[in-house]
């Protein structure tokens, strides 16, 4: 395990942003994540396998499962002073030798259209890019998903060509690949 991983097990970030603190999932999360993700609406856009949404405990120990290993980095979104569980943004499948990472988030759908996705992309990108040197930032979505396609230009992706659907999303949706790549001089 690389020193960064090591770091990040001993103590795992909390980012803040105007409006927002993204920190570890915490049990107390469970339900309110496990509520989003069934939500019909989210799962439309999600490529989380079904049957981990079948036990809000499941889902749970899925998460916890990524934080022991650090293969993924999953940020609770929680709305400053009320405190309450809006989203989860994410670095998955984090190549530290290769500086790479694909940006993965969700927002309950009662809080769409506040700019908080694209407050929270932020926010992660710029703990990516400046703290784990990551230089290069996929993100993938559905071409039937234009808010999330904003927001991710928004971001500063480009997008960068389609990809085959994954087997456990609805046949015949493209998803559109959205790449951030940070140039060294």
């Amino acid at each position: 395990m690389t020193d960064m991983k090591e770091q990040l097990l001993q103590r795992f970030p909390v980012l803040e942003s105007e409006r927002l603190i993204l920190r570890k999932l915490l049990p107390e999360d469970t339900a309110a994540l496990h509520r989003c993700m069934s939500d019909p609406v989210v799962r439309a856009f999600t490529e989380i396998n079904p049957g981990k949404l079948l036990f809000p405990g499941r889902l749970y120990r899925y998460f916890e499962d990524s934080y022991r290993f650090l293969r993924d980095l999953h940020f609770a979104v929680i709305r400053k002073g009320e405190g309450d569980w809006i989203g989860l943004c994410s670095l998955q499948y984090w190549d530290v030798e290769g500086h790479k990472a694909r940006l993965g988030y969700l927002i309950s759908p009662a809080h769409w259209n506040q700019g908080y996705a694209t407050e929270a992309v932020k926010c992660v990108m710029n703990f990516a890019i400046d703290t784990l040197g990551i230089s290069c930032l996929e993100a993938r979505c559905s071409a039937d998903n234009p808010a999330s396609e904003r927001v991710l230009k928004k971001c500063g992706l480009r997008e960068s060509g389609h990809l085959a659907t994954p087997g456990r999303r609805s046949e015949g949706t493209p998803l559109k690949r959205y790449l951030f790549e940070r140039k060294f001089l």
